[in-house]
């Protein structure tokens, strides 16, 4: 299992890109299209991605 959390903390808000086996960061961007773009400009065309939002509101379960 891949920790996010150094990722995750430094982007409050937007969308992020990551590798598809989740151990690296792509791109970010203020909508999904948008960080979907930069991510296969990037060479990933099939990014893991996820909505940014503070830390201590995720919850999972």
């Amino acid at each position: 299992m891949t920790d996010l959390s150094k990722i995750l903390k430094k982007y409050k808000i937007g969308w992020l890109a990551l590798s598809p086996d989740n151990e690296k960061f792509v791109a970010q961007g203020k909508t999904l299209k948008e960080v979907l773009v930069k991510a296969r400009k990037k060479g990933v065309d099939q990014p893991s991605v996820l909505k940014a939002s503070p830390i201590d509101n995720y919850f999972i379960g």
